[in-house]
């Protein structure tokens, strides 16, 4: 309860990642009936959308709709939690398992980024749920059938759960041969029965793709995207100092095996292992590291530490110290996440500011071109999402860079300039207006008032020509007098019939209470010094 009112406490303060408004963007295009990865780009497994996408239905074009998209993450904060929970204390008991689930809870990366709007949350906690259906717990092949249900709910969210996977088979195989008589005896049935629940929510995925014929683009977005061009740095080196470090690893484990020697399964040390080797894994060979990567293994290698320090003789006859060393921890942790994401710092009031006015311009028809889907209700004209890997595709003439184009055939009006190429940046500065924060608006500041003015229009549509606070008539290409003119592409002559005019912006953004920023008046020239 109490890391539960911690958690809504800083619902607003947790860092804003990108990542958020993109999940959010896929999600409501699931809730509008849209194709996944043919209609909106994404390099996830379609589990969190698809789950998701009511509320993104329910919460339609709301400026906050991250800070309900975070209180709904909760749940899986809580699953994880419980799951963690539900593992310690059935190897330790529950006065450890308390231990666990805070010291868990409120460690900082954990709580901070466990808190964002990310299929990171469901991914993390279908993993451990998964593993804390048969830890501990004596083989049957219904457990492994639901354990590998939850893995394959994991296994549909995030393709990184195939290097859970592989970190767990072998942790697991290395562990029962350092303790062959304490390994638990799974038979073939309750192998049968776990790879049949892992594949069973792939495979409804599969077959309901194959049905809407979008299997292609689900293996472009899955898997083609992410490994066509992602390499590691220096790779062959990397390779050898993960070897290296793992042998390390595992030389340690035997070590400690040797010197517990346990009579049962030392679930200590297989944590401590698969952990082990997951971080190193994801270190030396995973081609670009973030920080969620690691939610899945964070309570359980605090499981590990905390079932580690529990067979120390020296702390289990001192109770009060392990009190004091248990709220100390707490606090450092506690410390941690104030200085990470302090809670009366509202990280989402400039992206609410921008997506209200985002939101207020534009309708359900209009295209509007950011970095990930950051305006979350409405369309982009662009398909690929300008994260880092497509950003040094670009650079690299790996992918070519299109936006100018979109932008002019979808009559994109609206544009958020971030992490946008710089070819793509210049035609934004070049045929749009500022109109706040990132936010560019269609239009052309005028150099001069003139009564005649000349305009090379590169993005066609609705335009109204303005003083800076009210539109003025004029004669557009020789035609009758009027307020606001459909234009094409070209260059295009307009006579004002009266007013001084500043700017020719989208008549939309305007008729809803925009104006441009008139130019600062020119600087009197200084007089000479004698």
């Amino acid at each position: 309860m109490l890391l539960l009112v911690l958690r809504l406490a800083w619902l607003n303060a947790y860092t804003l990642n990108s990542d958020e408004a993109q999940h959010a963007h896929v999600a409501w295009a699931w809730a509008q009936g849209l194709q996944p990865y043919r209609d909106v780009f994404d390099n996830h497994g379609p589990l969190f959308a698809w789950l998701h996408s009511p509320l993104l239905r329910l919460l339609d074009d709301r400026a906050d709709v991250l800070t309900w998209l975070r209180l709904a993450m909760q749940l899986w904060y809580v699953i994880a939690l419980a799951a963690t929970g539900w593992m310690a204390r059935r190897l330790y008991g529950w006065r450890l398992a308390l231990a666990v689930v805070l010291l868990a809870g409120l460690f900082p990366r954990f709580f901070v980024v466990s808190g964002q709007f990310r299929t990171d949350d469901m991914w993390m906690a279908m993993w451990l749920a998964g593993m804390a259906v048969v830890v501990g717990a004596a083989p049957r092949a219904w457990r492994y059938f639901l354990a590998g249900l939850l893995v394959g709910c994991a296994l549909s969210v995030s393709q990184k759960t195939l290097v859970l996977l592989v970190t767990a088979l072998v942790a697991a195989a290395i562990v029962r041969l350092l303790q062959p008589a304490g390994a638990p005896r799974a038979g073939w049935r309750c192998w049968l029965a776990g790879v049949a629940g892992l594949l069973l929510v792939p495979a409804i995925f599969t077959l309901w793709l194959a049905s809407k014929g979008l299997l292609g683009d689900a293996w472009y977005g899955l898997a083609g995207y992410n490994i066509g061009g992602a390499n590691k740095r220096h790779a062959p080196l990397q390779a050898l100092w993960f070897l290296i470090s793992a042998a390390l690893v595992v030389g340690l484990i035997a070590r400690e095996a040797r010197r517990r020697a346990l009579p049962r399964y030392d679930w200590t040390l297989y944590f401590a292992l698969q952990g082990g080797l997951y971080l190193l894994l994801i270190w030396f060979v995973w081609p670009l590291v973030t920080r969620q990567d690691f939610l899945p293994v964070l309570p359980t290698l605090v499981l590990a530490a905390c079932g580690w320090a529990a067979h120390w003789e020296w702390l289990g006859q001192r109770p009060r110290l392990r009190v004091v060393l248990l709220f100390v921890a707490l606090g450092v942790e506690l410390a941690g996440v104030f200085a990470s994401a302090p809670p009366w710092q509202d990280r989402l009031a400039a992206q609410r500011a921008e997506l209200a006015m985002v939101l207020r311009y534009t309708d359900k028809t209009d295209t509007v071109m950011d970095a990930k889907g950051d305006s979350i209700f409405r369309m982009r004209p662009y398909y690929p999402v300008l994260e880092s890997l497509a950003l040094h595709r670009i650079r690299k003439g790996q992918m070519t860079d299109t936006i100018a184009d979109e932008l002019v055939s979808h009559r994109t009006m609206l544009v958020v300039l971030r992490r946008l190429s710089r070819a793509s940046a210049r035609f934004v500065m070049l045929n749009y207006v500022p109109a706040g924060g990132d936010v560019w608006v269609a239009g052309h500041m005028l150099p001069t008032h003139d009564v005649d003015q000349t305009i090379d229009v590169k993005v066609p549509g609705d335009y109204v020509l303005t003083d800076g606070h009210q539109r003025l008539s004029g004669s557009l290409d020789g035609g009758p007098v009027a307020d606001h003119w459909v234009l094409e592409r070209g260059v295009h002559h307009l006579k004002v019939a009266s007013g001084n005019p500043v700017a020719i912006v989208w008549t939309q953004a305007f008729e809803r209470g925009w104006r441009p920023l008139p130019p600062p008046p020119p600087t009197p020239p200084r007089g000479r010094r004698h």
